[in-house]
């Protein structure tokens, strides 16, 4: 190697050095875009919208409440179906992450599935029950779901991949999918609360 280094003219040695750097920057660049991609995904989770949403999601799921007919299922049925597009996103932004790295989870997508699994867990449960309580209030309207249904579940077979717990696991691929596995959300263990009437004054 010195031999070779002693041979080459100075031109030559400057310009391998300025390709060495130029291609260590760009791998820094690219891993910095990455990250950036990532982060921008997850934060669309804390937007004021979707902090809304979540919680009236979270009111009739982990309380247990019933959802009523009327403007309060219309209510329920926006936030429903406005987190099922955002995750619809999300899953495209993490497909695209994935496709531009040869398929191959790098530490991008490995932040990326850390600060989503969390928030993706609860989510296989609250669209189950959540849509169950709006049928219930109206079994004349149907909840199709289309495609963005399939994306969320695109989402949890991709998160189930980097996972190595095989209880995360099936919560992601298989409970509420055919009811065959039981659902380890806390929310079931919340007795059920029922609307009160008052009854009229005398």
């Amino acid at each position: 190697m010195d031999t070779l280094i002693t041979i080459l003219p100075p031109t030559a040695l400057v310009a391998g050095v300025a390709l060495l750097i130029s291609v260590l920057l760009a791998r820094s660049q690219r891993r910095e875009r990455r990250y950036e991609r990532a982060h921008a995904l997850l934060s669309t989770l804390s937007t004021k919208t979707a902090v809304d949403d979540r919680h009236l999601l979270g009111t009739y799921h982990w309380r247990n409440k019933p959802i009523t007919k009327g403007e309060v299922r219309d209510a329920v049925m926006r936030a429903y179906f406005s987190m099922l597009w955002l995750f619809s996103d999300i899953q495209n932004g993490r497909a695209s992450l994935l496709a531009t790295n040869k398929n191959k989870r790098d530490e991008a997508i490995e932040y990326l599935d850390k600060g989503l699994i969390t928030v993706v867990l609860e989510y296989v449960c609250t669209f189950y029950t959540i849509k169950a309580k709006m049928i219930e209030a109206d079994p004349n309207e149907e909840v199709f779901e289309g495609s963005y249904g399939d994306h969320f579940s695109e989402l949890c077979a991709g998160l189930a991949e980097g996972v190595s717990d095989d209880t995360t696991r099936r919560m992601l691929l298989r409970v509420h999918v055919n009811n065959t596995e039981q659902c380890l959300c806390g929310c079931h263990t919340v007795r059920p609360q029922r609307t009160v009437r008052r009854a009229a004054a005398a």
